[in-house]
């Protein structure tokens, strides 16, 4: 987009009568391109700036200002755009600026005779086939036709003009004189017919006009402004559509909406102008696409006599239209177009390439195609990255070099040439660039994942893969190829290649020195040495070193490559300085992570620096940090290094005298393997601690050279004496092992003075020198060696090189060996002998006060019982010779069951931990105990018990009431011993139940009038009052026989103070019998209550291992609750339980435990219809008695219908009596849970034991129901069976829940309930007869 009439000259806003200046300023026009890959629609900006007075004067002047701003706001020439779609690329141009020539006619060559039709075909100054163009005649394109169109040519063309305004009428209501309106219309004439002629020099282009007018507020308000408005248009001949604005000065906001509403409107116009040349391109493409290099015959040659080249070909054509196809795609901004034509055109320039007739190696079409072809790789590269396709545009930038480094070697430049890795640096180069500059906008970096595209791909004859296994990633793997890295990889193969260029350069000037003249007039050559080798590598390595610490994601190793290679270009140039600076700052990573290969060129370079920059001390810890184990150096190279070092220490001097040189060496690489280990771990104060400290020399080197005049090893403690080892001048011991004594060693000595030993310091080679020695100390401790120190001194020099011991946790100090067992010389003499000291910490000797030596009792009568206090006396004897003072701490660990267990210590009572029970000071010889109290609930098992017993000397300022004593520190622990001790026991007292209960049930059923078992009371179906809160219908008795005794597993017996009944919801203990909470169950009577109202207690008693005490007690029952349910098979608990209070035998007026023992549930059989008969218990001769005979239906649902008989016994069976009754009758229907009784008189006629007549009841059934005992009775056509009712003895009515009837239980009797049961016998009832 051309704007005109905003620049400086080019005054939109003229006043009446004043001249237009029409400038052509250079900043408009002839501006030249960045390149031929600069991004087409970015914009141009051109400064056109007014002054600060017209601006602050002219409101016109600001609008101005301020629309430069806004339309220019756009940096030109980005080469990453993310916004290219939004806005058009504006340049700021003079009113009066003109367009290149569009084409013009042919020069005719000085004496020649050219076709007259060919001489008049006007053609491009550009095109191949102008004389006059750069690329004639077999040229591609020029950079020149590309800025041409983005600088040169617009699509659009905006005017901005001033419409002018004539002053106002005085009066409003007379209007305009007639001279003011001719001024006006001939201004409008004016400015029509500069619209017209810009109209007509954009026209013949094609290009779209539009003027924008700026008038005051005011005149919007004019009513002449229409028609004044169609005037312009209609002079000017501008179109209907988006061709004339008018704007007037308004706020910064509404400013850029207008802006983008006129950007809005000449969209579609550019984008119909660069289709329209699309069109046009397109068509002469298709005329050359089937055409050859005869059509262009006649085409006239170049001016110079001799021949001229050959006309660019049919393909050349073909590519030249395919990248002008891809422009103007790219244009409109149709980049999957632009992105084909470019591939179209790449390809092309392939098969170009792929003949030397067509573009010969090494010529100017030649290299200008090259170039091109660069261009158009990274212009597709660029188009994959804009639609988020990484991996396709690094597929395609790799294709661009793997294809022409193939034809590289064609054309002789190949891998062997500075010019191939000049090539491929100066592409990788401007990936990095693009990559870098697109991030930088925002541009996302892809995950190291399977690009889609890859996902499908399968090995011929391989059957197609499930989905899941197609989005498997980790089946597939990953081609890193495929992968784009971030910028600085690119900037790192960059540098890589031009690494390689140097190198094949000086390999070029060593050949141009042994033969001259082969390669000085080569072009190639004379510019290759004008190039800063070293600064571009250093550049490009800065730049990817930058970009891999930004994208530091696992790569940091790559990051101190990187350095490294810097600070090697450094080395390399020259620059040592720098060099030495980055070899300080990445040799510490490597030492750290003992890279041997790495450390060694580092220190080698870092070596040579310091030696060319005379620095002597720094030449000296570097000749020592590589003469140490753990670098990748040769046995012939450290021998070089080890007479370096003795040069320069006999040939020069230090720095400075008055200190001695320390040198440090990093990472724990000291010039010998030094090792210290106790021979014992732990020691008492005062008894002497044995160590070795060895030294072993290299095996690569030997050191006996090397002036080492003293050795100083120090051991941890501020008073702790140095040991110096002066080397003795004489023979040196050529022994491979050699044992040094230094003799005994005081810790903390008041006289702090160092101890001084003689012995040959010369090291053979591999060498091992054994310091032996031992240490005493008179308080607690922990013995170290701290360091160790090699003094070398000569002439001038005095270095001293320490090393501090580390832990044994820590790596070998020869990173290349495994860690090893600590070794302990035996034997000094042949042969020598080793044996490894196996401890975990074999470098530290713990001093400790002497053990304190104490006899822990516990005594207790085991088991224990549930439920009781249970006591344990800790007795705790010294039998140590000094004063001891004790504290005791108690753990209880938690019951398996997780019930509640208690101890109590005294008054202090835990649930868990009672810590600092104070025993007092124990004299030598002396006893202290305490007992511990335990209470148990729960389940039987153990109880375990932690007990710790601490104790510490006793000092005569100690006070009783201090704190408890510190547990000892751990032997491992880096604190030092003190003087106290802890003593561990555990015991598991084993707790089990103190007494059992074993109870048998019998269930007796009630009548309603009463009895013996008591009254019961059933109720008719219909009888609303059994469903009444608190109404209690007795069903049975039951009677529970409970059998009390001490524990299978007791040993000892309890005494019973007491055992009463407690009611479980009312925990009311003795509760008055019938008075207990609502339930299914209620107490009658117990024997407990029988015994108590007698007078005469059974309690206390003394309960044995094998007694037992029985307790009797009634219930009644009734089998239905409060809404009507029966019982389930959980059965009716028992509404109370015994509560028993006991204490051990022969533990005196100990206090009294609490047990509580639970009855078993109520599970009654079930009945459906009986008959229960009541007679007394004897009878007289000859006087009748009356007999009862109950018939209860039990059933919850079902009526009964009932026949009963009697049946009178003969004499001779038992029987013996006259019966006065019904003999046979139909019994009235009983409903649910109701009774009905029938009474008889019965006269007893024999003396002695007699049956009764016996009673016959049968149930009468329907037709339906199953056959019974009682038979069946046919009735006409209906068979009506009946079922015999069961007539027991209410005497002997009792039954366990299984419904077996018993007559007798016998508690205690051998049995496996623990009693015995007596089966009774129904054979009807009977009666003994008394005589008179």
């Amino acid at each position: 987009m051309f704007v005109a009439g905003l620049t400086e000259g080019s005054d939109p806003s003229p006043g009446p009568g004043s001249p237009t200046v029409t400038t052509s300023p250079p900043e408009a026009v002839g501006r030249s391109s960045s390149g031929s890959i600069s991004q087409p629609s970015a914009p141009v900006e051109v400064a056109a700036n007014t002054s600060g007075d017209a601006i602050a004067s002219d409101p016109f002047a600001e609008l101005v200002s301020r629309l430069r701003t806004v339309l220019t706001y756009r940096k030109k020439g980005a080469v990453w755009d993310p916004l290219r779609a939004r806005a058009f690329q504006v340049i700021l141009v003079d009113k009066a600026v003109r367009f290149p020539h569009r084409k013009v006619y042919p020069p005719a060559p000085r004496g020649e005779v050219v076709n007259a039709a060919i001489s008049t075909t006007p053609h491009s100054p550009l095109s191949p086939m102008t004389p006059t163009s750069p690329v004639y005649p077999d040229g591609l394109i020029t950079p020149i036709w590309i800025r041409k169109h983005v600088e040169l040519v617009p699509s659009v063309f905006v005017l901005f003009l001033r419409l002018s305004e004539l002053p106002a009428a005085a009066n409003p209501l007379e209007g305009r004189d007639d001279s003011l309106k001719e001024e006006e219309r001939r201004r409008d004439a004016e400015l029509a017919t500069e619209i017209s002629n810009r109209k007509k020099a954009t026209g013949e282009r094609g290009i779209k006009l539009t003027v924008v007018l700026l008038a005051s507020r005011q005149m919007l308000d004019d009513p002449s402004l229409d028609s004044r408005l169609s005037f312009i248009r209609r002079q000017g001949g501008l179109d209907s559509r988006a061709a004339l604005f008018v704007l007037s000065p308004v706020s910064q906001s509404e400013l850029n909406d207008f802006v983008k509403s006129l950007q809005s409107a000449l969209r579609e116009p550019a984008m119909e102008y660069y289709a329209a040349h699309s069109k046009r391109v397109r068509k002469k493409r298709n005329r050359h696409s089937h055409a050859n290099s005869a059509s262009i015959s006649g085409m006239p040659a170049a001016p110079n006599p001799s021949p001229g080249p050959r006309p660019l070909r049919s393909i050349g054509w073909q590519v030249r239209y395919d990248y002008k196809l891809a422009l103007f795609a790219e244009f409109r901004m149709e980049e999957e177009v632009a992105r084909k034509h470019y591939e179209d055109c790449w390809t092309s320039l392939v098969e170009m390439f792929g003949s030397t007739a067509i573009l010969p190696p090494r010529t100017k079409r030649w290299a200008e195609a090259k170039v091109l072809a660069d261009c158009v790789a990274i212009k597709l590269t660029k188009l994959f990255l804009y639609h988020n396709e990484p991996h396709l545009a690094l597929a395609t930038f790799n294709r661009h070099i793997q294809k022409f480094s193939e034809l590289s070697r064609g054309w002789g430049i190949g891998e062997e040439t500075f010019e191939f890795w000049s090539w491929q640096a100066r592409q990788y180069r401007i990936l990095a660039e693009l990559l870098e500059l697109a991030v930088r906008a925002g541009y996302k970096l892809p995950n190291a994942t399977i690009p889609p595209s890859l996902l499908g791909i399968r090995p011929p004859g391989a059957n197609s893969p499930s989905p899941n296994q197609q989005s498997d990633s980790k089946a597939l793997g990953i081609n890193p190829s495929h992968v784009l890295q971030h910028p600085g990889y690119f900037y790192y193969l960059s540098a890589t290649c031009t690494l390689l260029r140097y190198e094949r350069f000086l390999t070029a000037v060593q050949q141009e020195e042994r033969q001259p003249g082969s390669l000085s007039q080569s072009p190639g050559f004379v510019n290759e040495k004008k190039v800063e080798h070293h600064s571009v590598i250093i550049e490009l390595f800065t730049k990817a070193y930058e970009l891999f610490k930004r994208f530091r994601s696992g790569q940091s190793r790559q990051t101190f490559y990187i350095a490294y290679r810097i600070a090697e270009t450094y080395h390399a140039a020259g620059n040592y300085e720098s060099a030495i600076r980055f070899f300080e700052r990445i040799a510490k990573t490597y030492r750290r992570e003992h890279w041997g290969s790495m450390l060694r060129s580092i220190l080698l370079m870092w070596y040579d620096c310091a030696r060319h920059l005379s620095d002597v001390e720094l030449t000296v810890r570097l000749l020592f940090e590589l003469l140490a184990p753990g670098v990748a150096i040769d046995q012939e190279e450290r021998s070089t290094y080890q007479g370096d070092l003795e040069a320069i220490l006999k040939n020069s001097s230090p720095p400075s005298t008055e200190e001695p040189l320390v040198i440090e060496l990093p990472e724990g690489r000291p010039l010998f393997d030094a090792s210290v280990v106790f021979w014992r771990a732990e020691v008492s104060i005062g008894e002497p601690a044995p160590f070795q400290i060895t030294a072993v020399a290299p095996g690569d080197i030997s050191l006996s050279g090397l002036p080492l005049t003293a050795i100083r090893i120090q051991f941890e403690g501020e008073k702790s004496p140095a040991v110096v080892i002066e080397h003795a001048e004489g023979e040196t011991d050529t022994a491979t092992v050699q044992r040094i004594d230094i003799g005994e060693i005081t810790m903390q000595s008041e006289k702090n003075v160092e101890e001084r030993v003689k012995a040959d310091l010369r090291w053979p080679l591999g060498a091992t020198k054994v310091f032996c020695g031992t240490l005493v100390s008179s308080s607690a401790v922990a013995l170290k060696a701290k360091s160790i120190t090699f003094v070398i001194k000569q002439g001038s020099w005095n270095i001293e090189v320490p090393y501090e011991f580390d832990t044994d946790s820590s790596p070998g100090i020869f990173p290349d060996k495994p860690a090893t067992t600590k070794q302990w010389l035996v034997s000094s003499a042949m042969p020598f002998k080793f044996i490894p000291v196996r401890r975990a910490v074999a470098s530290v000797c713990s001093v400790r006060p002497k053990p304190h030596s104490l006899h822990v009792e516990f005594q207790h009568s085991a088991p224990a019982y549930l439920d009781e206090r249970y006591p344990l006396l800790i007795k705790i004897s010294n039998i140590d010779e000094r004063e001891l003072d004790t504290v005791v701490d108690v753990l209880l660990h938690p019951a398996e069951d997780e019930s509640v267990n208690k101890i109590s210590f005294e008054e202090e009572e835990s649930t868990g931990l009672i810590k600092g029970v104070q025993f007092g000071t124990l004299q030598p010889g002396g006893i202290a105990s305490k007992t511990l109290y335990i209470y148990n609930s729960g389940f039987p098992g153990n109880r375990v018990l932690d007990v710790s017993i601490r104790t510490r000397l006793h000092a005569l300022e100690h006070d009783e009431s201090s704190t408890a004593p510190p547990i000892p520190e751990s032997p491992t622990t880096a604190a030092a011993p003190s003087d106290s001790s802890e003593l561990l026991r555990t015991i598991a007292i084993p707790v089990v139940r103190p007494f059992e209960c074993v109870s048998q049930v019998t269930y007796h059923r009630t009548t309603a009038s009463g009895g013996s078992r008591g009254q019961s009371s059933f109720k008719e179906i219909l009888d609303l009052t059994q469903f009444e809160r608190g109404e209690f219908d007795v069903k049975y008795e039951a009677m529970v026989v409970s059998e009390l005794g001490i524990g299978k597993d007791g040993r000892c017996g309890a005494e019973v103070g007491g055992v009463e009944w407690v009611d479980i919801k009312s925990d009311n203990a003795g509760a008055v019998l019938g008075e207990q909470a609502d339930g299914q169950a209620r107490l009658v009577s117990s024997s407990l209550d029988d015994v108590a109202s007698e007078g005469d207690s059974d309690f206390p008693l003394a309960l044995e291992p094998d007694d037992n005490y029985a307790v009797i007690h009634r219930f009644h029952i009734d089998t239905e609750d409060e809404v009507g349910q029966s019982i389930d098979e959980r059965g009716i608990p028992c509404p109370g339980e015994l509560v028993i209070k006991w204490r051990r035998i022969g533990s005196g007026d100990g206090p009294w435990s609490t047990s509580r023992l639970s009855f078993p549930a109520f599970r009654p059989p079930v009945d459906t219809i009986i008959g229960i008969v009541r007679v007394p218990p004897s009878a007289t001769l000859h006087r009748p008695f009356p007999v009862t005979l109950t018939i209860q239906n039990r059933q919850s649902t079902r009526s009964a219908d009932l026949i009963l008989s009697t049946e009178s016994t003969p004499a001779a069976e038992g029987g013996g009596f006259i019966i006065a009754g019904p003999k046979q009758c139909r019994l009235p229907t009983l409903l649910p849970n109701s009774s009905v009784e029938v009474k008889f008189n019965v006269v007893p006629m024999v003396c002695g034991v007699g049956k009764l007549p016996g009673f016959k009841v049968l149930d009468r059934r329907g037709a339906g129901g199953d056959d019974g005992p009682g038979g069946a009775v046919t009735t006409g056509e209906e068979t009506i069976k009946l079922e015999a009712v069961q007539i027991v003895d209410e005497g002997l009515d009792s039954r366990d829940e299984e419904g077996v009837d018993l007559l007798l239980y016998v508690p205690g009797a051998a049995g496996p309930g623990g009693g015995s049961k007596l089966e009774a016998k129904r054979d009807g009832v009977s009666l003994l007869v008394l005589p008179y």
